[in-house]
């Protein structure tokens, strides 16, 4: 059974579990963290022990089941141990008491009623002669206990790590600037505070020495006394997105009236058009695709670069594929964009560019599933937010800016998704086209909730078959190519899973 270590935080006492290596990979995360709701002593310690025991039974299934049923487990087991019901008490004058046994939603329905009740009751009294004293909020409403109630919810969803980090890191940041006080007395000011201390707060504030233990409001002190640059736009922005998302959720809940954060923008059209990526030239291109410079014994460094040149697939879409997301449909094969995706309208059967295959892509498909793997690319480290993370970093540090000498800062990996977009207009494609290749949003439903029209793929193919990089000229791979990669990284998987089993081994004992 996996052993629970119980975390002190405002919101209260939560319990974390490790996740067992051999499933690291495959569920994205290394640590799973639950609130405990409020309980403390002896019954969060009983608590704590039921969830690790439905853990325990989930890792137990996922070693017989399938890497692409994990995920699913292991929300089922959430689920049942997050329980369903959460009790609430609300107090009102005259001995008047609504207490529930029941869901978020239905909770949220109480607390609008009690608000209702409350409104009912003051329109039937005279006016006070004098302001009453405000009475102690209710610990429910306050910020401290409604972000730990929304990490715990996006937790519960299809999440990266580093995303629910960053998300903590945003509204923790905001409590301690502004106090914990009721969520329904944030006001605009207060994220208007906010913003203004992000326009000074130091990058990479608590790494910095000249900043160590200090709390947030004296590092926004000294920041403006010593005129700190503060965050780049896109940081600032990416803060209020977060509050944004925080207060809506509570907004659809009724539990607030309005969104403080509506309003509020960072930058302007003219400077989100200035920090657009740009595509590759075709220079560019020949600089990275030239058979000397590219690393043709290394799958995760040779693959990537060619299947978001002849797809316009995001990093991550690419970096995370299985063996299983590449499948013949109707007498077309397609790479299948399913797993952590940006959005619903990201999902997508992409067809492969005919370019693809005669490199030899589908073969060496072949060669790692004759050799047992799961993952189109074993050995790729899996970071905190995906697999992209790393053949990126990779590929932008490394590769692009040292190995092929391309130094402008707008062109990166995923300037490839914006020259296969440039490609295809080029060959005729209407934009609503592209979008369904690339994954872009078109505000269709119908898109949304169907990925695969098998009537549409033949049109699909031909599409992207008209996407031509003449420039880019490379020998096709023979089966096996990539065999001795592909023995070495089975010796190395096999020596981590009997390193991993020894450590459960011990610490069984």
């Amino acid at each position: 059974m996996p052993k629970p270590l119980l975390l002190h935080r405002p919101s209260g006492l939560h319990v974390r579990f490790f996740v067992p290596a051999f499933l690291q990979r495959s569920l994205g995360r290394r640590y799973i963290v639950l609130s405990l709701r409020g309980q403390t002593g002896d019954a969060a310690r009983l608590r704590a022990a039921q969830i690790g025991y439905v853990l325990g039974q989930a890792y137990e299934r996922m070693r017989g089941a399938a890497v692409a049923d994990h995920k699913n487990l292991l929300e089922t087991a959430l689920a049942a141990a997050r329980g369903p019901h959460v009790d609430l008490t609300i107090e009102l004058p005259g001995g008047v008491r609504i207490v529930t046994d029941g869901s978020e939603r239905e909770n949220g329905e109480a607390r609008a009623l009690a608000l209702e009740l409350e409104a009912l009751r003051l329109g039937s009294l005279p006016p006070p002669p004098a302001a009453l004293p405000s009475s102690t909020p209710s610990p429910e409403d306050l910020l401290s206990f409604r972000i730990g109630k929304f990490i715990e919810h996006i937790d519960g969803q299809n999440r990266s790590g580093k995303n629910l980090l960053d998300t903590e890191h945003t509204l923790r940041l905001f409590l301690a600037l502004g106090g914990d006080k009721p969520i329904q007395a944030v006001t605009a000011d207060d994220i208007d505070a906010f913003m203004g201390a992000m326009r000074v707060w130091p990058a990479n504030a608590s790494k910095k020495p000249s900043y160590k233990g200090m709390t947030p409001t004296e590092i926004v002190a000294k920041a403006r006394r010593e005129g700190s640059p503060g965050l780049a736009p896109r940081t600032r922005e990416k803060h209020l997105d977060r509050l944004r998302l925080f207060f809506g959720i509570w907004v659809k809940r009724r539990l607030i009236a309005f969104n403080p954060c509506d309003g509020f923008q960072v930058t302007n059209k003219a400077q989100d058009e200035a920090r657009k990526r740009e595509p590759f030239s075709s220079e560019d291109l020949k600089a990275i695709f030239s058979p000397e410079r590219i690393p043709h014994t290394q799958p995760h460094k040779y693959w990537p670069p060619i299947l978001a040149l002849y797809s316009g697939a995001r990093v991550n879409e690419i970096a995370q594929l299985f063996v299983d997301d590449i499948e013949e449909i109707a007498g077309i094969w397609g790479m299948h964009i399913r797993r952590q995706t940006k959005n619903k309208a990201s999902r997508r059967f992409v067809p492969l560019h005919p370019e693809l295959i005669r490199l030899g892509f589908l073969d060496y498909v072949n060669d790692v599933r004759q050799a047992r793997f799961e993952h189109i690319f074993p050995g790729l480290t899996w970071g905190e937010n995906g697999p992209g993370d790393v053949v990126s970093d990779w590929f932008n540090r490394t590769y692009l800016r040292k190995t092929c000498g391309i130094t402008n800062p707008a062109k990166v990996f995923h300037s490839f998704r914006h020259t296969f977009a440039t490609a295809a207009e080029r060959a005729g494609i209407p934009d609503g086209r592209i979008a369904q290749l690339t994954g872009h949003s078109t505000g269709s439903t119908v898109l949304r909730q169907h990925y695969i029209h098998v009537a549409d793929l033949p049109r699909r193919l031909d599409d992207i078959s008209k996407v031509a990089f003449p420039e880019v000229q490379l020998k096709a791979k023979k089966p096996g190519f990539f065999e001795p990669y592909l023995r070495r990284q089975h010796a190395l998987d096999s020596r981590l899973r009997r390193s991993a089993g020894a450590n459960v081994s011990s610490k069984q004992e």
